[in-house]
């Protein structure tokens, strides 16, 4: 009785063990899925997150470098501003250095204009003491000539003594106009013609005083009147011409004094003139030596914003370095992720063959045991047969890549199930089969769908991640070589200012020689000209001791204007010697400290030149990095040929299967909605659905949770193979604690009339499955 019991309810067990298994398949399916989702989703959120930091550094590595650039030039227009200012200053230098060549060159004519001044004044003073000295004669002759009627002896005895003074003053003369011959034309021409006029009124005197001697021989005796008139006529003859040459020479004394006095005032108006220009040009050189010591303060304040900004970009590019090692850690672990995935994919995808392979084997095991039991059993039924074979095919087809255990068991209860109650429950079957089939059909071709999908945008999203760090690599290849271009192009222009600036300095010390060489042809002369003066000294001393005593005072007070103009005129070159000097050795100091300060600027320089060329060497060997990328690059790609080639396989099967089924499925008559959902309500199903948020976790904790997820899929997997029966595999399956005893009662009861419920049932399961599917493709 039991056994009939157990026999007559078997048929409620198969259906209610078909309905848990459906259930719990698609639960499963659903919770995989949804972790896969969410993986998926976290993956995408991390990746963005990392390319916007990416794109956040580049844009500060792009602005440092922007910022840097504009230092660099405004520091090298300032050095040109300064380059510009020291030769503006250097041009100056040398019209002052003209300017006081100018000065001297009118010094030295204003002491030839006094030179000749005085050596005029001597030749008026020789002349004046000529003339004295023939006044001197001419009073001696009228004494002797008022003498000569006592004694004509003592006469006569001076009249010798007169000609030798007279020789005397001759010879002294012509001395005089030897010496003069070769310096002064015209004064000698005027001597000469003095000295003729002199001699040729001596003559005359002499012939007269002959005469005079013998008429007075003659007439001493006779004609004393006589002669006393020719003697007062004498007189006055004398006195005249002596008051003529006296008024001569006042008058050539006072043309001369006038002369040298207009000239005094011109020499002093000139004398003023240079004071002003020297008083003017020393409040240029203060202006310019303030200028200069503005200019070193604004250099040094240049200089310390330099080391600033040094010290500003060293830190910016320590904190830059910094950072890029965390991008690059953060980069590798997530290309360990990405190659974990990749790993975990390649997994999935040989499970998915191997199932495949095992699927293809039982089934073609089963279809020949299936053939051979309905040949022997159902030779009637031809057609019911290779309906059900067709709808076995589905089945199989459908439900590869669900779980290959389950579709065994399923199998199994169906044969045993056909075996035994083919002829009770035929129509009820076929309604059965029908629904699987359909409802295997979909969830197969949705989770085909979806695999493909999340496979496409894992690719996808790979692939652009892996474009982009190409692409970032690439950019950073190009970033260093830029940097390295303007590190040259720094370089050639560090070598090009000093270059320029050691031209400078050679001709600024060949115009230091040459204005070295021009100082001491400035001496020789001055040496020569001063031989020459005590020479001319010489020879105005020797002509003052032979002149008389008459302007004695004129000549001290000359001398005294003399000696102060030149005292004034040497304490003036001094000073104007002791400024160049100073100007000179002030220029000096201020260029070799300028000097210094550019070797301290080219030494730091090149010291980071040194460190950027460390780093350039430091990320040249991070290209080995590069390399492996793109073998991880080339994997991807073989592996996604691979897939391309398997889903182009499963397409094919799909089409063939498709042809069988259309071919056999014609004498069916099934509501093809039974188990699918109408347009309309997809779209109210999709407006209802809220949209979902996923918080984005570390990259490890997710690493450990997928890997976590894997293990127990594969510890899962398993039990699977072990069961036996669908009953006793409850940790694979979520159906929960019920017993096969309580399927087994509530069959009874759902023998024939709960298989349309079941259909309702399946019909809400997909909207859900499906609800899950809008949920996942709105985020």
């Amino acid at each position: 009785m039991a056994s009939g019991i157990n026999n007559v309810h078997q048929p409620g067990t198969c259906n209610g063990s078909k309905a848990s298994r459906s259930g719990s398949a698609e639960e499963c399916n659903r919770d995989m899925h949804m972790k896969m989702c969410k993986k998926i989703a976290q993956l995408t959120k991390v990746i963005y997150a990392l390319n916007t930091k990416n794109d956040e550094h580049e844009a500060s590595i792009e602005a440092l470098r922007e910022a840097h650039e504009e230092e660099i030039q405004h520091i090298l227009a300032e050095t040109r501003e300064t380059i510009l200012q020291c030769k503006s200053k250097v041009e100056e230098e040398q019209l002052l250095r003209k300017h006081i060549q100018a000065l001297e060159i009118a010094v030295e004519q204003h002491k030839r204009l006094k030179e000749e001044a005085l050596a005029e004044l001597t030749l008026c003073k020789k002349q004046a003491e000529e003339k004295e000295l023939r006044t001197g004669v001419k009073q001696a002759q009228a004494v002797l000539s008022k003498d000569m009627v006592d004694t004509n002896a003592g006469f006569e005895n001076k009249l010798p003594h007169l000609n030798q003074e007279f020789d005397e003053l001759l010879n002294e003369c012509k001395a005089s106009r030897r010496e003069n011959l070769g310096k002064k034309v015209h004064l000698d021409e005027k001597c000469s013609v003095e000295g003729h006029t002199l001699i040729n009124e001596v003559e005359n005197l002499k012939s007269k005083n002959q005469r005079a001697t013998e008429e007075t021989t003659q007439k001493t005796y006779k004609l004393q009147v006589p002669y006393e008139r020719e003697k007062e006529t004498l007189r006055k003859t004398m006195h005249q011409s002596v008051i003529e040459t006296v008024m001569n020479c006042q008058q050539r004394e006072t043309e001369q004094r006038k002369r040298s006095e207009t000239e005094e005032g011109f020499l002093l108006q000139q004398v003023k003139k240079l004071e002003a220009d020297l008083e003017e040009k020393s409040q240029k050189i203060n202006e310019r030596k303030k200028h200069s010591q503005k200019l070193k303060e604004r250099i040094q304040e240049l200089q310390t914003q330099l080391d600033e900004f040094q010290r500003k970009s060293e830190c910016e590019l320590k904190q830059l370095e910094k950072e890029k090692e965390v991008l690059t850690g953060k980069l590798q672990n997530s290309s360990l992720e990405v190659a974990q995935l990749k790993q975990i994919l390649d997994q999935q995808a040989n499970n998915f063959k191997e199932s495949l392979k095992k699927h293809n084997l039982q089934s073609n095991k089963e279809k020949e045991k299936l053939l051979q039991d309905l040949q022997n059993t159902i030779k009637e039924n031809q057609n019911v047969k290779l309906q059900l074979e067709a709808s076995h095919q589905k089945v199989l087809k459908m439900l590869e890549k669900s779980k290959n255990q389950e579709l065994k068991e399923a199998e199994e209860r169906l044969k045993k199930e056909f075996n035994e109650t083919f002829k009770i429950q035929h129509q009820s079957h076929r309604l059965e089969i029908q629904t699987l089939e359909e409802k295997a059909k979909k969830e197969l071709q949705d989770e085909l769908e979806q695999i493909q999908k999340q496979q496409t945008l894992l690719l996808g999203s790979l692939r652009m991640e892996l474009s982009e760090q190409q692409t970032s690599c690439t950019n950073l290849k190009k970033q260093i070589e830029e940097l390295q271009m303007e590190l040259r192009s720094v370089r050639t222009l560090k070598k090009q200012q000093e270059g320029s600036s050691q031209s400078q300095i050679r001709s600024l010390h060949d115009e230091l020689e040459k204005c070295q060489s021009e100082i001491s042809e400035l001496k020789k002369e001055n040496l020569l000209l001063k031989d020459t003066m005590e020479l001319l000294s010489a020879e105005l001393e020797s002509q003052k001791q032979e002149a008389a005593q008459l302007q004695d005072r004129d000549k001290q007070h000359r001398r005294l204007l003399v000696e102060d103009l030149s005292i004034k005129h040497k304490k003036e070159l001094d000073i104007l010697k002791q400024d160049h000097r100073k100007e000179i050795e002030n220029i000096l100091s201020d260029f070799s400290s300028t000097q210094a300060h550019l070797l301290a600027k080219i030494f730091s320089l090149e010291t980071a030149l040194k460190e950027l060329e460390e780093k350039s060497r430091k990320w040249e060997s991070r290209s080995e990095g590069t390399h492996l990328v793109n073998c991880l690059q080339d994997k991807l790609n073989e592996r996604e040929e691979i897939i391309k080639q398997l889903v182009e396989g499963r397409k094919c099967q799909h089409s063939l299967s498709a042809n069988t089924e259309s071919s056999r499925n014609r004498s069916f008559s099934f509501n093809p909605n039974t188990a699918g959902l109408t347009p309309s309500i997809k779209k109210k199903k999709t407006l209802e659905v809220p949209s979902r948020v996923v918080s984005v976790p570390n990259l490890a904790s997710y690493a450990k949770s997928f890997l976590s997820c894997d293990s127990r899929s594969k510890r899962s997997a398993p039990q699977i193979t072990k069961s036996t029966s669908l009953d006793r595999s409850p940790g694979c399956l979520r159906v929960g604690s019920p017993s096969a005893q309580s399927s087994d009662s509530s069959a009874a009861t759902r023998a024939h009339g709960s298989e349309p419920p079941q259909t309702k049932d399946d019909q809400k399961q997909d909207p859900q499955h499906q609800e899950w599917f809008t949920k996942y493709f709105s985020f």
